[in-house]
């Protein structure tokens, strides 16, 4: 199955401010030190992906290696690894063994690989916001009349958000791992086009490509968009 991420929680250092996290102020400020955080690896990553010592897999986020070789490149993600953590402390831990945010665009590392089966899925990237300078700094320009309709959201509702959808074609991998003893477990299915995936590839290892039919995305819940761009949708978050 798929996995969707780990909750957000206020970072232990910020444990005697728990009621200003209540107020609009104490929000703003968590989301600041998130930024920092997010800035910190969009830096790093520049620097250090993709990786140098690992080998990619086709044209695709995705390289592997040998166990001594994956921990080396975990390894220099340590520190924005604890980082992160800091901010989502159930990250891969039981029982739902949820990943960090895509957002924050740190790779995913796989140990102990056996089999990679790659897929293709109609789907959509999705972004909130929370002014419409914000949205069209990102997505980019709208006319006049979609640009009054969105606005009016915010006048209505100030504490209202607004989420913009583009349609793509989502890669996902069916990872499957063996235990301690050898045995093969359950794929895992991930969505890795944002953050990369890092796997350390066990003896005889496999990739089964089924790529080329796209298999058909589910129904959208939102319809009737209050802008679109002919690349990003807008509606009113729900």
């Amino acid at each position: 199955m798929s996995r969707r991420s780990a909750p957000f929680v206020a970072p232990d250092f910020m444990e005697g401010q728990l009621d200003e996290l209540d107020s609009k102020q104490g929000k703003k400020r968590a989301k600041a030190l998130l930024s920092t955080l997010q800035e910190d690896i969009a830096s790093f990553r520049d620097q250090q992906f993709p990786p140098d010592i690992l080998r990619q897999i086709f044209d695709m986020p995705i390289f592997a290696g040998n166990l001594a070789e994956v921990q080396a490149y975990q390894q220099r993600w340590q520190n924005l690894l604890e980082r992160a953590m800091a901010f989502y402390p159930a990250a891969y831990l039981p029982p739902d063994h949820l990943p960090l945010p895509a957002s924050l665009e740190i790779p995913q590392f796989i140990y102990n690989v056996q089999r990679l089966h790659l897929t293709k899925t109609l789907a959509k990237e999705s972004k909130s916001f929370g002014s419409v300078a914000a949205l069209t700094d990102k997505c980019g320009d709208y006319s006049a009349q979609e640009l009054e309709r969105m606005a009016a959201v915010f006048e209505q509702d100030d504490e209202a958000r607004l989420v913009a959808h583009r349609e793509f074609i989502d890669l996902r991998a069916y990872v499957f791992c063996r235990d301690s003893k050898g045995k093969m477990l359950e794929p895992e299915r991930l969505r890795f086009y944002r953050t990369g995936l890092i796997i350390q590839a066990l003896p005889d290892f496999k990739v089964v490509d089924s790529r080329q039919t796209p298999r058909k995305r589910r129904n959208d819940a939102y319809s009737q968009p209050l802008a679109n761009n002919d690349f990003w949708k807008i509606y009113k978050k729900k």
